[in-house]
């Protein structure tokens, strides 16, 4: 307050009867409205507010939180410069208590004497201000003023809270008071605890552990977790602080105990930790690969199995994308992703291959899961692979296996049908000829009979042998079954050059085998066919029919 406004409010001190104030005194004056309109330097250190705080301030204003001497709230009427304004009387000595913010703690008050004298001009009945003295209580009133305020905010946080306030001692835990909410919280009237145990009201498996506790606390205000019985028999869980008192050496040791029934919340967390223990659990026994994927496509966590999967640690997966150990570019892939991630579809699934470490190909089937948050928006997704490598390896013998034949590895009828169609097909657009030989084995039936099977089949693999060294890699040779055989040749021009293969085949097939230590000579009949405007089955047919004419000219029969 600068000097102008301290004279003024001296001067209005004066005129009021203050004044011989006691320097501890201080002065606000306020005008008719009620508004304070001048404060002197005291009053504004008593009160813990500046000038420009006060200044406007009215007593109904109720950050004040004033009460009267019996802690009752004090509405701004009946504050004394307000009653002053009012009645036209002069108020003296009235004690209230008014918070300080920033120096009172919650409920805490500074307390005062106050005197409010009214203002009057000429012919004018109202005051036009009042000008109000307050000074510090102190001495015996200020500590009776401060202990019913204690035991005020006690009483209004014990009677009126919804946990459990009790007294208790520290020895044997005796209740010598507990508050209302015994009824709602342990389910007993508060009579009916006094004189009783509250260790005897502990779960037996927490008794042990709760002793142990207190006893490394030495006093010290602690907050135990524990299953305290209610009337009802059950259990209940209770958070209960206790805060030991100061003593005497004469008295036993007290304490104020607060309990809170915290059944919900503990079982909402055990709900809560065996969702984790289960989830844990299951990505480290999962056989198959999981993962968390954020959206910029980098791994937050992985899982054991997916470790295994690819061949790599989890620090060399996390922070990095599957991508990167892909065996294609992604692409087709990222977009799928992307539309997961936009909600346009919950998940997506593919076969990928994944490169290990060592250089080999790991088949996936790689399955890529939205996770909405709470807000519904897929903030992640869940990643899963699954070495599907052996599956394809057996699809893959399963295709083989149903294309090829099992003796000698050569293609079989099915293969054949289908690569001589597609042959007559190129042929007539490049006006070619197909040439196919239809190769049969003479009297192959008495090697089977004279040295057994195995040795027969033996020797079929090794006729399969020398047909593929015989012809070209674009030629296609193919078992029928037993000992039949068909090579299939594109691009011919003129029948000489199927003749040269027959020639060629014939001679290959003339030398003799060495089976097991036995030499053995086999001959063959070979029919010729060649075309480009029959069918595949017709092509056949003829060359079927020129072999079996060899081999009657063979035989001398025509």
């Amino acid at each position: 307050m600068d000097g102008g406004a301290q004279v003024s409010v001296d001067a209005l001190a004066a005129e009021a009867g203050f004044a011989a104030l006691p320097p501890e005194a201080g002065i606000v004056v306020q005008n008719a409205d009620g508004e304070i309109i001048a404060a002197s330097t005291v009053a504004q250190e008593i009160l813990g507010l500046s000038s420009d705080q006060m200044l406007g301030r009215t007593s109904q204003d109720p950050r004040w939180a004033a009460v009267d001497e019996d802690g009752r709230f004090l509405e701004g009427a009946e504050a004394p410069a307000m009653v002053a304004r009012r009645t036209r009387i002069t108020v003296r000595d009235r004690i209230m208590g008014v918070h300080r913010p920033g120096s009172d703690a919650a409920g805490r008050h500074v307390w005062l004497h106050v005197d409010a004298v009214p203002l009057f001009r000429a012919d004018d009945p109202d005051p036009w201000a009042v000008v109000a003295a307050f000074r510090p209580v102190s001495g015996e009133t200020l500590h009776t003023l401060q202990l019913r305020e204690s035991e005020r905010l006690f009483r209004m946080i014990a009677e009126y809270s919804s946990d459990m306030v009790a007294w208790q001692l520290v020895d044997d835990t005796s209740f010598l008071w507990a508050s209302p909410a015994s009824r709602t919280v342990l389910g007993f009237e508060p009579d009916d605890l006094i004189g009783t145990y509250g260790i005897d009201l502990v779960h037996p498996d927490d008794g042990a552990e709760l002793a142990e506790t207190w006893q490394t606390t030495n006093g010290a205000v602690t907050r135990f977790l524990m299953r305290m019985r209610h009337a009802d028999g059950e259990y209940r869980w209770i958070e209960t602080t206790a805060h030991v008192l100061p003593g005497e050496e004469d008295r036993p040791q007290e304490m104020i105990t607060a309990h809170r029934d915290v059944s919900d919340r503990v079982q909402a967390e055990q709900a809560r930790d065996a969702a984790v223990r289960m989830f844990e659990l299951t990505m480290s026994r999962a056989t198959i690969g999981v993962g968390w994927r954020m959206l910029d496509g980098t791994l937050a966590r992985v899982n054991p199995a997916l470790c295994s999967i690819l061949g790599r640690s989890a620090e060399q997966l996390v922070g990095h994308s599957l991508r990167e150990f892909a065996t294609d570019d992604g692409s087709v892939f990222e977009d799928a992703v992307a539309a997961v991630h936009a909600g346009a579809r919950t998940h997506h699934e593919s076969e990928r291959q994944f490169l290990r470490p060592d250089g080999t190909v790991v088949w996936c089937l790689h399955t890529v899961v939205g996770l909405p948050d709470e807000f519904g928006v897929v903030s992640s997704s869940l990643v899963q692979l699954q070495d599907i490598t052996q599956q394809k390896k057996a699809v893959a013998q399963l295709e083989e296996a149903a294309l090829s034949d099992p003796l000698t590895g050569l293609s079989n009828r099915t293969v054949l049908e289908d690569r001589l169609t597609r042959a007559l097909g190129r042929a007539r657009l490049t006006n070619t000829l197909v040439g196919v030989l239809f190769i049969d084995l003479d009297n192959f039936k008495s090697v089977n009979d004279r040295y057994g099977h195995d040795i027969g089949d033996k020797v079929l693999c090794e006729i399969g042998i020398r047909l593929s060294d015989a012809v070209r890699d674009a030629d296609t040779v193919v078992r029928l079954g037993g000992d039949e055989f068909v090579v299939v040749r594109e691009r011919l021009h003129d029948l000489t050059q199927l003749d040269d293969l027959a020639e060629h085949i014939g001679h290959r097939l003339s030398t003799p085998f060495d089976v097991e230590s036995h030499e053995l000579s086999v001959s063959a009949s070979i029919g010729r066919a060649a075309g480009s405007d029959l069918t595949a089955a017709q092509l056949l047919s003829r060359a079927d029919e020129a072999m079996y004419r060899t081999k009657r000219d063979r035989r001398g029969g025509g």
